[in-house]
C-alpha cells in the first residue's frame, strides 16, 4: 500500500516545490530577471563585445602609426658652451594589395558567428530559467496534492481515532492510519527540502532574491504538427544550430582563403617615414669688429618611401610549415562541411523526438486523466462503504493512495508535455505562443 504513494512523490523529490510565501514570478519575469543578472549572461556581452571589435573590418585598413623623438645636449664646462641635438621621426606603414584579399570575408564571417554565439547563449539560458520554472510549477502542484492527501489522512485518523475509543475500530486499524499519515507527512517534509535547495538553484540562474511563488501551468493545448520534415524545411535554416554551422563554414573557408594568401601570394607593403630635427649652439667660432660671432643654429629634414614586396616560395614545398598550413585549412573547410550535415541530421532527428515525445505525453495526459477520475469515484465508493461499515480501512487507503497516485501522474504528465512544447519551440527557434498559434487545434 505504502509503494503506490511513495514512489510517485519520491521520484519528484528531485523537482521542486512548497508555498512560497513571496510574490508570484511569472515566467517572463523571471527569463527577464535572468537576461540582466545571469552569469553567462554578462560574460556573453563581453566576449560578444570582444568578438565583434576582433572582426572590424577598420583594423585591416589603418596603417601603423609611429612617432619617435630625440634630443640631445652636451657642452664644456670651461668654455661655458654647449650644443643641443633634437629631431623626431614620423612613419606610416602598411600593407597593400595581396595581404587584403579575403580579410572582408573573414571579418564578416566572425562577426556573424559572434552573434550567433551570443544568440546561442540567450537562447541556452532562456531555456534553461523555463526548464526549471516549468519544474518548480509541476513540484508546487505536486505539493498541493499531497497536502491535500495529508489532510485527508489526518481526516481519517481522527475518525478511526474516534472509533478505537468507542470500541468500533481495531488497534490494526489505528495504527494503519497513523502510519498513513506519518507517510504522507514524511513524503511532504522531503518535497519540501528539495524545494528548498532547488529554489536556490534557481535564484542564481535568474537573479531573482528572496521567496517567492510561481503561477500555474499554461491552458493545455493541443496541436496539430507537421511532420518531422516539414517542419525542418520550414524551420531549419533559420535555427541557430544551423545558422552557426553554416557560418562555420563560411568563417573555414575565408580561413582558407587568407591562409593561401598569406603562403602563397607575394606580399606588399608601404613604408613612409619623414624626419625633422636640428642643431642649436651656445658657443663662438670666430671674432669680428663687431664681437664675437656665434656658430648658426641648423635644421634639416627629410622623407622617404619604400615599397617592398616579399614571395613565399617555400610554401610551394610539399611538407613545408607554409604548405601543410594551407592543407590542414583545406581539411578544416571539409570537416566544417560534414559537421553542417551532421548538424542538419541531428535536428532532423531531434524535431522527430520532440514530436514522437509530445504525442506520447498528449496520450499520457488523456490516460491519466481517464485514471484520476475513476480513481476519485472508486475513492468516493469506497469512503460510502466505509462509512457504512461495509469495507475495512485498509480498502479506504488503497483507494486514497491509488487516487494519490493517479493526481500525480496527471501533474506528471501535463508538465511533460509543456515541457516538451517549450523544448520544440527552443528546437525551431520560435517562441512558444507562436507555436500554439500556428498549429493548435481547431
Amino acid at each position: 500500500m505504502r509503494k503506490i504513494l511513495l514512489v510517485p512523490i519520491l521520484l519528484l523529490v528531485l523537482c521542486f516545490s512548497a508555498f512560497a510565501d513571496g510574490g508570484v514570478v511569472t515566467l517572463d519575469e523571471a527569463i527577464q530577471s535572468a537576461m540582466e543578472n545571469n552569469t553567462d549572461m554578462e560574460i556573453a556581452k563581453l566576449e560578444l563585445q570582444q568578438n565583434l571589435r576582433s572582426a572590424s573590418n577598420a583594423s585591416s585598413y589603418i596603417p601603423d602609426l609611429s612617432l619617435t623623438g630625440n634630443a640631445t645636449i652636451g657642452g664644456s664646462i670651461i668654455d661655458q658652451s654647449w650644443q643641443g641635438t633634437a629631431g623626431f621621426d614620423v612613419g606610416i606603414s602598411m600593407n597593400l594589395g595581396t595581404s587584403l584579399i579575403g580579410t572582408t570575408a573573414a571579418h564578416n564571417a566572425a562577426r556573424t558567428l559572434a552573434n550567433l554565439s551570443y544568440a546561442s547563449t540567450v537562447s541556452s539560458v532562456e531555456q534553461s530559467v523555463t526548464t526549471t520554472y516549468w519544474t518548480l510549477v509541476s513540484s508546487k502542484k505536486s505539493m498541493e496534492s499531497a497536502q491535500r492527501n495529508l489532510e485527508a489522512a489526518e481526516r481519517a485518523l481522527g475518525s478511526v481515532q474516534e472509533g478505537y475509543d468507542a470500541g468500533l475500530r481495531t488497534s490494526l486499524e489505528l495504527s494503519n492510519a497513523e502510519l498513513d499519515v506519518l507517510d504522507y507527512r514524511y513524503a511532504l517534509k522531503q518535497l519540501q527540502d528539495a524545494y528548498a535547495l532547488s529554489q536556490e538553484t534557481f535564484r542564481v540562474l535568474t537573479g531573482i532574491e528572496g521567496d517567492f511563488d510561481v503561477t500555474d501551468f499554461p491552458e493545455i493545448t493541443y496541436l496539430n504538427l507537421p511532420s518531422a520534415e516539414e517542419l525542418f524545411a520550414q524551420y531549419g535554416d533559420s535555427t541557430n544550430t544551423v545558422r552557426m554551422l553554416n557560418a562555420t563554414v563560411t568563417s573555414s573557408e575565408a580561413a582558407l582563403t587568407n591562409v593561401k594568401v598569406n603562403n602563397y601570394y607575394p606580399s606588399v607593403s608601404l613604408s613612409l617615414n619623414y624626419g625633422l630635427g636640428g642643431d642649436a649652439y651656445h658657443r663662438y667660432y670666430t671674432q669680428t669688429p663687431e664681437g664675437p660671432e656665434p656658430y648658426p643654429n641648423s635644421i634639416s629634414d627629410t622623407a622617404s618611401a619604400t615599397v617592398s614586396f616579399s614571395i613565399p616560395i617555400s610554401s610551394y614545398i610539399p611538407g613545408s610549415t607554409g604548405n601543410n598550413a594551407v592543407k590542414n585549412a583545406e581539411d578544416s573547410v571539409a570537416i566544417s562541411k560534414m559537421q553542417l550535415i551532421a548538424g542538419r541530421d541531428n535536428l532532423l532527428s531531434s524535431i522527430r523526438s520532440s514530436l514522437l515525445t509530445i504525442t506520447q505525453d498528449r496520450e499520457n495526459i488523456e490516460i491519466a486523466t481517464t485514471r484520476r477520475d475513476i480513481a476519485q469515484q472508486s475513492y468516493n465508493l469506497t469512503k460510502e462503504s466505509y462509512d457504512a461499515g461495509l469495507v475495512s480501512f485498509t480498502s479506504l487507503q488503497d483507494s486514497a493512495d491509488a487516487l494519490s497516485s493517479a493526481e500525480l501522474a496527471v501533474i506528471n504528465a501535463e508538465g511533460s508535455y509543456i515541457q516538451n512544447l517549450y523544448t520544440l519551440a527552443f528546437t525551431l527557434n520560435i517562441d512558444y505562443e507562436g507555436l500554439i498559434t500556428l498549429y493548435a487545434e481547431k
